[in-house]
């Protein structure tokens, strides 16, 4: 175990990764979510379309380093399509199952399997959970889309959009070599 700066440590990466399975497990056995076969060609299109705008289109914007951190086009567009297709979806497991596709795709175009299965996992319980918590609070009315009355769009975007940045931060983490 280290404290380097900038590098989490592993009993709380840890920590995180099991309260995120159990709650992962709670929500999915509450909702009991069935998707039809549209929504998972969305998923998987969806899936795809983050992995090619966060791995392809992100990367072809060069920005100089000293702002790159602040204004990072591969995390902001893989957000963007991210909501976008959980937006459509709008059931839990869709943010999980996106993310999943995103990371198999990602790797197919990107990266090479290295680092697998721990980036499949990560990816799925950071950003795909913290959508699919989003979603199983608001009842499917995420985004205030398919809401009546007063629409908390606003709020749920800038708690999710944030929250996703933060996850990206924290968890990307270096574990330390042989």
């Amino acid at each position: 175990m280290s404290l380097e700066p900038g590098v989490t440590p592993l009993p709380i990466v840890l920590g995180y990764f099991l309260v995120a399975l159990v709650v992962a497990i709670v929500i999915l056995r509450k909702s009991r979510p069935r998707f039809s076969s549209v929504d998972i060609a969305v998923i998987g299109v969806g899936g795809a379309m983050t992995a090619v705008a966060d791995h392809i289109l992100g990367d072809a914007i060069f920005l100089p380093s000293g702002i790159y951190p602040i204004v990072n086009p591969p995390v902001w567009f893989r957000i963007l399509v991210f909501f976008l297709t959980i937006g459509v979806v709008r059931k839990v497991g869709s943010g999980m199952a996106t993310m999943a596709v995103f990371d198999i795709i990602g790797d197919l175009l990107h990266f090479g399997f290295t680092g697998e299965p721990l980036w499949l996992i990560e990816d799925v319980l950071t950003y795909g959970l913290m959508a699919d918590v989003v979603i199983f609070l608001t009842r499917g009315k995420i985004f205030g889309r398919g809401a009546k009355g007063v629409s908390l769009a606003l709020f749920e975007g800038g708690c999710t959009g944030p929250g996703l940045l933060l996850c990206a931060s924290l968890f990307h983490v270096r574990f330390p070599g042989p």
